[in-house]
């Protein structure tokens, strides 16, 4: 299944059919009327899918027409690949001058403006159509690559499938962290551009601790594509927008697996072919689907997911650059400033790539200096204009990196698995012959270097590892699973046929091999072992059961928001989304309240302004317990109360207060009548958190 390997590992590596086709002679520009034409329909195309809308018809022409100036790859995957990254990458970079420009993201504008830089390029380089320089060639292992997209997309989806509105709304915004992002995202919808260039606009919407000093790259993609994918950008009813916005998050899983498996498989080159290349990714693929990655979905990192992505990409294009050094240079910039804008803890992995590639290619690299010198003066500023905002909005970047929170960390089995590969994969002479080797191990080993130093530095100052500790882990994994395609030469046996039925068949074996060997399948229930425990991260206590995985783990249902009832039947009232401030207090617990209040007040646009309220809410442990099995008003739920009456009546606008009990509708609705102006209403809906049957849902 694949192409003949081309002779040593060396020559496949140098082959130019197999890297990057080499361009043919410069062609005549067009006349002008042609020109003017070009130019003239780089604006009537965007005007007539907005017209009719079909706005996604841009996105297709605009990643078409860039995969024809690429010369990336000779197989189609490969040049999408390619294609997809340097588009998402250049289209970021572009967000901060759309930001700033009158038409936000209307993509008469940005669509207008992509095609005609696109036009531009073309004469300028004298390039051929798209259509005569897009490769038309597939592999056997790219069926292996889309399906773990796809089977990635829908475990990330999950417990989402086949559910009424309110249990989608509620696994959409099941954590506050998952809240804050897609708070990112609706107000890039709403304002038109990054929330830390529009803070006027924001400020009311946005929590503060968001606003400036939280890089939102990947909210910006995700909103920007939704807004070319509806043709509209009014995103609608929000409840409607959050639960899109969740389906953007699991496809954003499905596209961070196949960045890594497909990296990995460049990695390996040309010389990796039939069953080898198919175990390869589908081994990775599956892994990755199934394994520790998948915590990154319920525990709402959406952009970590991205940003270990483009990483993935950014590696794999430095430790085997496309034969183009222009094209190396481009891409290598590109990525490096879509990962400062969508996830800065990775800035220091990209910052070793970039020294790693500089060196191991030097002679190929420096002789286009002016190059390397235009996207410096260019790059830098873009990558680092977030940071600038942040640290100028407060962001204290050493105390965040101490922060605690919950993880689940690798086993150190996996961790050592993925060491062992890449050092085999470089122990043999023939390995130590091709730079792709030694790009590889060298950013291992440096990045693991970082990765202890960084552990020794929390050691000292906090005694534990922090909340980013893991993360910055998970990015070392991700470095290490694209390096391990160096390691492919070592299966060179034995050699099967790749062609016809028979090449099919030892494909499907090899397949079925890869997810055996890496454990990546499950059966019977799932079970996890969740000991109480007084650690600093209860994650790390955390055990499967035989024949469970993380991924049939949150499959089950067992890792869900407490708020499912209360959001189908708030959905049902018409509140989700109404526009009217409020607050809810309908569980004992205080963190439930503080992400159900979240919940509607990032739905209603008005998290930035209700903060201090919605932080007051982690002051209502216990209130709903009054009045259930003879509970009274002890003092410390009086003083519970109290902080929160304080708070509200700071409010800067009058407030909907939700509750299911009559004590505490009678406490607050006596206190609204002493403070008027700051309550606008008690709402008392004891059966809140009632569930609901399938048909009364639906």
């Amino acid at each position: 299944m694949g192409s003949q390997a081309l002779g040593s590992a060396e020559q496949a590596e140098a082959a130019a059919p197999h890297t990057e086709p080499a361009r043919g002679p410069a062609r005549r520009r067009p006349p002008l009327p042609v020109v003017l034409g070009l130019f003239a329909g780089a604006w009537a195309l965007p005007l007539l899918t907005q017209l009719t809308g079909t706005d996604p018809l841009l996105v297709l022409v605009v990643v078409f027409g860039t995969g024809g100036l690429l010369r990336v790859g000779s197989t189609v995957l490969d040049r999408l690949m390619a294609t997809l990254v340097l588009v998402i990458s250049l289209t970021m970079a572009a967000g901060l001058v759309y930001s700033l420009w009158p038409w936000g993201l209307q993509p008469v504008a940005v669509g207008g403006t992509g095609l005609t830089l696109l036009v531009a390029a073309y004469l300028w380089l004298g390039a051929e159509a798209p259509w005569r320089t897009w490769p038309r060639r597939v592999l056997g292992s790219d069926l292996a690559l889309l399906g773990a997209f796809v089977a990635a997309t829908c475990i990330a989806y999950g417990p989402s499938w086949g559910t009424d509105a309110g249990t989608r709304v509620a696994y959409a915004g099941i954590t506050g962290d998952r809240l804050r992002h897609f708070n990112l995202f609706d107000t890039i919808h709403r304002v038109g551009g990054y929330t830390f260039l529009k803070q006027g606009a924001s400020k009311n919407m946005v929590d503060p601790g968001m606003l400036a000093t939280y890089p939102p790259g990947q909210h910006f993609i995700y909103a920007l594509a939704d807004i070319f994918l509806r043709s509209n950008v009014n995103p609608g009813n929000s409840a409607a927008e959050l639960q899109r916005y969740n389906i953007w998050v699991s496809l954003g899983y499905g596209f961070f697996v196949l960045c890594v498996a497909w990296s990995a498989r460049w990695v390996a080159g040309p010389s990796l072919a039939g069953w080898r290349r198919m175990f390869l990714v589908t081994a990775i693929g599956g892994w990755l689907s199934v394994a520790t990655f998948t915590s990154a979905v319920w525990c709402t990192w959406d952009p970590q997911v991205l940003g270990m992505a483009l990483l993935a990409v950014l590696a794999a294009f430095c430790f085997r650059p496309p034969r183009g050094p222009r094209t190396h240079i481009v891409l290598v910039a590109a990525l490096c400033v879509a990962i400062f804008l969508t996830y800065e803890l990775f800035a220091p992995f990209a910052a070793i790539l970039v020294v790693v590639t500089g060196f191991v290619y030097r002679k190929r690299v420096l002789p286009h200096w002016k190059l390397l010198v235009g996207v410096a003066v260019v790059g830098i500023p873009a990558a680092l204009s977030e940071y600038v905002a942040a640290i100028r909005g407060g962001l204290q970047a050493g105390t965040e990196a101490q922060s605690i929170g919950f993880t689940i960390p690798f086993s150190r089995l996996a961790l050592g698995v993925m060491i062992l590969a890449v050092v085999i994969g470089f122990a043999t002479s023939r390995a130590r012959r091709r730079p792709t080797a030694w790009a590889g191990l060298l950013t291992v080993v440096l990045s693991g270097v970082a990765i202890i130093a960084f552990r020794v530095y929390q050691e000292e100052t906090i005694k534990t590892t922090s909340y980013y500790y893991p993360k910055a882990e998970q990015a070392w994994a991700v470095l290490m699973l694209v390096a391990s395609g160096t390691a492919g030469h070592l299966l060179r046996r034995p050699r099967l046929p790749r062609r016809g039925l028979y090449g099919i068949g030892v494909g499907l074996v090899a397949a079925v091999l890869a997810v055996a060997v890496t454990g990546s399948y499950w059966y019977g229930p799932a079970k996890v072992a969740k000991p109480h425990t007084t650690a600093s991260n209860p994650g790390t206590t955390w055990q499967l059961g035989a024949s469970t995985t993380w991924a049939s783990y949150w499959l089950s249902g067992q890792h869900s928001p407490a708020y499912i009832a209360a959001s189908q039947n708030l959905l049902r009232w018409d509140m989700l989304g109404d526009g009217v401030p409020t607050l809810v207090i309908a569980y004992s617990s205080q963190a439930n309240n503080v992400n159900l209040s979240l919940l509607l007040s990032t739905l209603n646009h008005d998290a930035g302004q209700l903060q201090a309220q919605l932080a007051a809410m982690s002051n209502t442990d216990g209130l709903t317990t009054v009045g259930t099995g003879g509970q009274d008003w002890t003092p410390v739920l009086l003083n519970n109360l109290a902080q929160l009456e304080v708070s509200i009546a700071q409010t800067p606008v009058p407030l909907r207060v939700i509750v299911p009990t009559t004590p505490l509708r009678d406490k607050l609705t006596a206190w609204a009548q002493t403070n008027p102006g700051k309550i606008s209403s008690v709402v008392y809906e004891p059966g809140i958190n009632a569930p609901l049957d399938s048909a009364a849902a639906n």
